[in-house]
């Protein structure tokens, strides 16, 4: 076993204020990275300015993060903090603004940097990081990795030990009014992660035990929201989080397997969200761990108390109707993508590129 993880985690309501004094370690100026109204809308955002200004720490906010972060933005957020002379950075948000936090915080203590540069790692150093999620779902508090869309509209993601935060706070309070399909997409996003992680070739006892209890966590909540008009409690919003920060600990160290680059191309194309577009595949790994090894995969779903076929039901049942036919071009032109693919290799069993085909024909075709 193995597994490394150096980021100050801290859990519950009202972490913010009572541990506010952690944000004088790291600085007397900061750059807050965000999106235009998540970090707003969660109180999140109030909170936080209330404590930097309480603590004296002069802090500017980059509020210009969307849904798939370009590196470009990143760039422009990272080269703001160096300009201004910050000595940290904050992300506030989902999965987005906090891979952009990342991000920026490379390009803040490398300013001459490229997106070459940053894809290869050419850095030696990076602003400290902290986070504060917004919804349940990314993982992205307790990871190394930044999910970013490269200056040829492509997902691609980054890894790097100094990506890690040095200090993340998951207060449930701040995803209480999410809507309905943000928390659906972020809840099966996590689901996802969980899931992928245990289908991974890099699981262990310790990321497996994350994968087990994680997922007993969520599928209850999932079955809930089948219903459009539910609305999770505080306590399932807490276990939502909770469930999603295990995902995020999970994959740190296994890394996702073939639903998550698939779903990448989702995205980019088809704005779908990143939650929804990994979740369309999750019956074909359900499928193939159940074909490679049924003892191992009835492990999982008994630990849960439900059948695969019931997991691939709900799962289905939670993912919007979309209708998307790929053409014989399209098809063949996205292939190449899954060829030596880094979470098409990670996945237990052998993925040809032959079974991601029959996949894509499966859903799209």
């Amino acid at each position: 076993m193995k597994y490394y993880m150096p980021t100050r985690l801290i859990t519950g309501k009202d972490v913010l204020i009572n541990n506010k004094q952690l944000f004088t370690e790291y600085g007397n100026r900061c750059l807050i990275v965000t999106g235009k109204t998540s970090a707003v809308k969660s109180g999140a955002l109030n909170d936080i300015e209330n404590i930097l200004r309480e603590l004296s720490i002069d802090y500017l906010v980059y509020n210009d993060i969307r849904q798939n972060p370009t590196v470009s933005s990143c760039m422009e957020a990272g080269r703001l903090a160096y300009a201004n002379k910050c000595d940290f950075i904050i992300g506030i948000g989902g999965g987005s603004p906090l891979d952009a936090a990342k991000a920026a915080a490379i390009f803040a203590a490398n300013p001459d940097l490229d997106e070459e540069g940053m894809y290869k790692s050419q850095y030696s150093k990076v602003l400290p990081i902290i986070c504060i999620g917004t919804t349940a779902g990314t993982g992205s508090e307790v990871t190394m990795v930044s999910v970013l869309t490269n200056s040829k509209g492509l997902k691609k993601s980054i890894h790097h030990e100094l990506l890690y935060p040095v200090l993340s706070f998951s207060d449930p309070k701040y995803t209480m009014d999410l809507p309905y399909n943000v928390t659906v997409s972020t809840a099966v996003d996590a689901f996802a992660h969980l899931l992928e992680s245990y289908c991974s070739k890099k699981s262990n006892d310790i990321t497996r035990s994350f994968s087990l209890n994680g997922c007993s966590m969520i599928y209850p909540i999932l079955l809930k929201l089948k219903d459009e008009t539910y609305k999770p409690t505080y306590e399932e919003r807490e276990i939502l989080y909770n469930a999603s920060i295990l995902g995020g600990m999970a994959i740190a160290e296994t890394g996702t397997c073939f639903p998550h680059t698939m779903g990448y191309y989702l995205s980019e194309t088809y704005d779908i969200p990143h939650g929804f577009a990994c979740a369309v595949y999750m019956e074909d790994i359900i499928e193939h761990i159940h074909s490679y090894d049924k003892e191992y995969s009835d492990k999982l779903f008994d630990y849960i108390g439900i059948s695969y076929d019931e997991c691939i039901e709900t799962v289905n049942s939670l993912i919007p109707d979309y209708d998307i036919k790929m053409s014989e071009e399209e098809i063949q032109s996205i292939l190449p993508r899954y060829i030596n693919n880094n979470s098409v290799k990670n996945t237990l069993g052998e993925i040809s590129i032959e079974d991601i085909e029959k996949i894509i024909r499966r859903h799209f075709n």
